[in-house]
């Protein structure tokens, strides 16, 4: 009796299983789209310099600061060239330019690093063609009026970055045409014939990986910048020179023991 009501309650569940079973029932939903909007306008104001090749802001010391904006194109940095101080000599010589020097957002320590010229687009326009030229004003002169006449500045190497385009820069923007083992010389202006020399250029990139559009691009007057030697504490000292930017003193020049200067012109132009 008892083994025969367990089977009976045993197969009562079974039953009860098999019977309590149903199929989900789809669920029926409904939709609304609604809009999501956004528009932009150009940035107005300074744009933050960077370190080339990093996207780190830093303010430059001891040094030029200004800076002009065409059609939303901003000449954000040109450097000064400052030869330091040398002995007269009866040759012909060539003396390095001393380092720029910045310091970092909130830090009043200052660095050494590479000159460059930097530019920053907030046109927000794709295939915007701007370039950056360069010459001297006048030749090298003391306040007493003796004129270094055949004295020029020259450029020997650089180095292209983008802040954005890190992988394909040399798609985005141009440099100095610099003629192996050779430079580039910076002309001085109604002297020389040879008029001003370009030293970054966009390509005009009608596509986001080309377009100089929501970028900062860079050409640093060194041969194979690192961004990773200079700002720490074993950089190059203040007083350090760039090799790469010299000033050329033929012995026909015949320097006097006296302080020389002159102006360079660097020029923003935006358009075809």
């Amino acid at each position: 009796m008892k083994t025969t009501m367990k089977k009976i309650v045993g197969l009562s569940l079974v039953t009860v299983g098999v019977l309590g079973f149903s199929l989900p029932v789809a669920a029926e939903t409904g939709a609304v789209k609604t809009d999501g909007k956004a528009s932009f306008i150009p940035q107005s104001g300074d744009i933050n310099v960077i370190k080339p090749g990093t996207d780190e802001k830093i303010e430059i010391v001891d040094g030029n600061n200004e800076r002009v904006t065409v059609e939303n194109i901003q000449l954000m940095h040109v450097p000064d060239f400052d030869f330091g101080s040398n002995e007269t000599s009866v040759d012909t010589k060539n003396y390095d330019a001393i380092y720029e020097h910045y310091q970092k957002t909130g830090d009043t320590t200052k660095y050494a690093i590479p000159h460059f010229v930097q530019v920053g687009d907030v046109s927000g326009v794709q295939g915007t063609a701007w370039a950056v030229t360069v010459e001297q004003d006048a030749l090298f002169k003391e306040t007493g009026g003796h004129s270094l006449r055949a004295s020029r500045i020259n450029i020997y190497n650089q180095a292209l970055t983008n802040n954005v385009h890190t992988g394909n820069v040399a798609e985005v923007v141009t440099g100095l045409t610099i003629p192996s083992d050779s430079s580039v010389q910076i002309p001085v202006k109604d002297v020389d014939s040879t008029g001003t020399v370009a030293v970054l250029t966009s390509k005009a990139g009608k596509t986001d990986e080309t377009t100089t559009n929501g970028t900062i691009s860079s050409v640093v007057f060194q041969k194979d910048y690192d961004e990773a030697n200079y700002g720490k504490t074993d950089s190059p000292a203040l007083t350090d020179k760039n090799a790469d930017v010299k000033l050329n003193v033929p012995q026909s020049d015949g320097v006097q023991a006296k302080a020389y200067s002159a102006k360079l012109n660097w020029t923003l132009t935006v358009g075809p």
